[in-house]
């Protein structure tokens, strides 16, 4: 009984909170311009706003009366392709890398780059956990290359 009228309280505080400081930030939004301070489209010289939005407004480019801020995403355009590792190619890399350092099963050599649904999808197809002795063998049961 205590326990739930201390998490009453605690959300009554946190309400009241968080309704404190969302009525300056409402007052705020609601203190607009007056209908004589709108200005019509056609004295601004055929600007392209909005018919009543007003001339006067904060953060407007070209205007001292406040910081202008614009939020830009970062996209680094230079990086590199990654590569395809489901790729024919890239696998039967790994497998010929694989059978050289003398590591025999599919899941030890794929699990890096691979989801088990590839590992499971190659074991299938060979019957077999381990990697053949003539890696060719695995070409067949690898999925076609996407187009680019």
């Amino acid at each position: 009984m205590q326990k739930q009228m201390d998490m009453q309280a605690k959300a009554a505080l946190v309400c009241a909170a968080v309704l404190t400081a969302i009525s300056p930030m409402q007052l705020a939004a609601q203190e607009g311009p007056g209908p004589a301070e709108m200005v019509r489209p056609q004295e601004r010289g055929g600007d392209r706003s909005r018919p009543g939005r007003p001339d006067d407004r904060p953060g407007r480019p070209g205007r001292n009366d406040g910081p202008s801020i614009f939020i830009e995403p970062n996209i680094d355009l230079s990086r590199k392709d990654r590569p395809d590792v489901d790729a024919p190619q890239f696998i039967m890399a790994e497998l010929d890398g694989c059978v050289a350092q003398g590591v025999r099963l599919f899941i030890d050599c794929l699990r890096a780059n691979h989801s088990s649904v590839m590992i499971r999808r190659l074991e299938a197809c060979l019957q077999s956990e381990t990697i053949p002795d003539d890696p060719r063998r695995v070409l067949p049961c690898l999925p076609p290359a996407r187009p680019r």
